[in-house]
This record gives C-alpha cells, structure tokens and sequence, in this order.
C-alpha cells in the first residue's frame, strides 16, 4: 500500500520531534486534519512513545464558547497542565485561528488565560516542541485560497528535507561570519541597524538539534528553514517599514537605544501600537532577527508561522532577548516578516530585496 502524503507528513513530524521510546509526548491538534493526527498517533506509537492528545481545532474552540460557562472554561486543562509537568516533548498542529468575533468577552478571556496557563509551563519547564502549520480547508479559506493551492504551496515545503536546510544554512553561516552589526535596508531612507551578541545564530533545520555550536534549540517550526540571531538590548538605531506588520499597513517604525520612539502606519497603526504596548507603559524591544531558507517557499501567504521561512524573507522579533548561555528566545514573542527587505552582516550582502545571495 503506497504511503500518503499525510502518512509522510507524520513521519516527517515524529522525526523532527526527535520522539523516543518510553518518552510522553504531548500532540495538541488545533488543525482539525483527523487523518494526520491519526498518523501522528501511529507514527508516535510505533516507537513506543505515548501520546497525551488535546483536540482544539478552531471549530471546536468556537463551539466551547459559545456552550460553557466562563467559569467551566477558566477551570479547563486543570488535569492537563499537571501532566504537562510529565511531557517530553511536544507537537502542535496548528490550521486556522477561530472566529471570537461572536464570542462573549468573558467566555473569550477564560478560554485564553487557561491556554496561556500551559502556554506558561510550556515555555517554564522548557519542553522541546515542534510547531507544524498545517494546510486545512478553513485555513484556505482564511487565506482566500482553495485548500488545493494551499497544499501545493505548503506540503513541498513541510517535507523538505532537513538535510538540505542544514547545508544551506552552513553555507550562510559562513557569509554572515562573525560580524556583529547587522543592517536591514528596507526600502529608501529605510535603514535599521542593530548589534548582534556573541552568542551563535540559532538555526532552524525542522529537527531539535544542537545547533552551531549552541545549545539545544527548544523550539522548530514545520516548514522550517531559518536562521535567527539575539539583539543586543539597547543596540537598535534607525528606520524599519514593513509592508504588513501584524493588525497594521505599510508600516514605518524609528528606533532610537533599542526603543520604538514612532510608528506610523497606513493602517492599522493604533492596534500595532497596542500590540507592542508593554504593561509599565514603555514598547518592546528588538529581541533577534532572523533569515528565512526554506528552498520550496516562494511567496507569502500571509500566514506569519510560515512566511517566515521563505527563502530570502527576514523577519523581527519583539520580545525579551534569549537567555545568557541559552538559545531560545522567551515567551511570549511577536514576529513580523518582510521578502522585500535586504540584510548586511557587517559590509558583506546577505540577502537583496527578498532574495538570498549567493
């Protein structure tokens, strides 16, 4: 019997997680792919992992709102966030985002304070986790595509081979070398530049590995294909604009020490303020920037988890920088993704306008 392509997504996931007999491995299903998660489940159980499920996909979320009390709902995942404490690694297949549109606002800040409850002990016990962004039809719809074009698009890319991203990214690795200023030029009089510590570029591959002579990356994203570095807290200076930077339109941010002083926006620029807004009342800061290298994405899609990884795309991250000695970067964090940008390490060009050099 021929293997699907769902069957070789599967084993493609298990690999990437690094799954290990005897190991509890925690698969969150936000997707709704009931034919995936059921290869997951084989793939996990034919190495003798044991998977603890939790089923969420965006119907599902939109349902439980709209049925359960808020205090039913703020209470949930009470039994699963113990086990969490057990988990070794974790696998979350996400598709598209439910509607809360509709959703009472209490119903809609119980849900999510106890998501972010594990979210929480996720990132605190530091739990190895593959995130997979998995083509659906819902998730075409929110695309504005069919589900056919998405998966065209996506599958390619979720199945690169990681042995192909990782000699790419020695190959820039060795270009970006050991420079500490890094340049983003992203359209004219548009030019940001930022100091980079000692610590390696994190490499995503879509396998958890010791990467480039760090620490053990905690976190992979499936399509992979990415190179990130920390920013120096403090080191940013200039001009950024984004075409599209989260709720916001053609975006023009000035940094002055590390801090946004402006932002402008075509539109949007009032929720991207409130996005970036800090509870002391200060806007966050640069924490890395990062180079996409997946070969098999060419264009955005407008699905951030996967633009992020186009081949030539460079995206910020605001958030707190990763750890002294460590290499990931702390939860929670907010990411936007440009293809039109060009990067310097030092003098020498990495990417131009969108495209990979070399």
């Amino acid at each position: 019997m021929a293997e699907s392509l769902w069957d070789q997504l599967a084993a493609r996931l298990v690999d990437a997680l690094g799954a290990q007999r005897g190991e509890l491995i925690e698969v969150r299903d936000e997707a709704g792919n009931q034919r995936l998660l059921h290869a997951v489940l084989l793939a996990l159980e034919s190495i003798g992992a044991e998977p603890l499920v939790s089923i969420l996909p965006a119907q599902h979320v939109e349902r439980l709102l709209a049925t359960a009390p808020p205090e039913v709902l703020a209470a949930r995942s009470q039994r699963h966030a113990e086990w969490l404490q057990q988990v070794d690694r974790s696998l979350a297949l996400i598709g598209a985002q439910p509607d809360l549109r509709r959703a009472a606002s209490t119903a809609v800040s119980a849900f999510t304070t106890a998501y972010e409850r594990l979210e929480a002990i996720r990132a605190k016990r530091r739990i190895p986790q593959v995130i997979a962004a998995i083509p659906t039809i819902s998730k075409a719809a929110q695309l504005g595509l069919s589900h056919e074009d998405l998966e065209l698009r996506m599958m390619p890319a979720l199945l690169t081979d990681p042995a192909a991203l990782i000699t790419d990214s020695e190959r820039v690795l060795s270009e970006l070398g050991q420079a500490q200023t890094l340049t983003i030029t992203s359209g004219p009089g548009y030019e940001l530049h930022v100091q980079r510590d000692e610590r390696p570029w994190l490499r995503d591959v879509g396998r958890l590995e010791t990467a480039a002579g760090a620490t053990r990356a905690m976190v992979s994203n499936m399509p992979a294909g990415s190179l990130a570095a920390s920013i120096i807290a403090g080191r940013a200076e200039g001009d950024l604009f984004l075409p599209v930077a989260g709720p916001a339109r053609a975006a023009h941010f000035q940094f002055s020490r590390g801090r946004i002083t402006q932002i402008e926006a075509a539109s949007g620029g009032d929720q991207l303020k409130a996005l970036l807004a800090q509870p002391d009342g200060t806007t966050r800061q640069i924490g890395s920037i990062g180079i996409g290298l997946n070969p098999r994405l060419h264009q955005p899609l407008g699905w951030p988890l996967v633009d992020k990884h186009i081949r030539g795309a460079i995206f910020i991250s605001f958030g707190a920088n990763r750890e002294q000695g460590g290499n990931e970067v702390s939860w929670p964090v907010i990411e936007f993704t440009t293809t039109a940008a060009s990067l310097r390490a030092g003098d020498r060009v990495i990417v131009e306008g969108g495209r990979l050099v070399g």
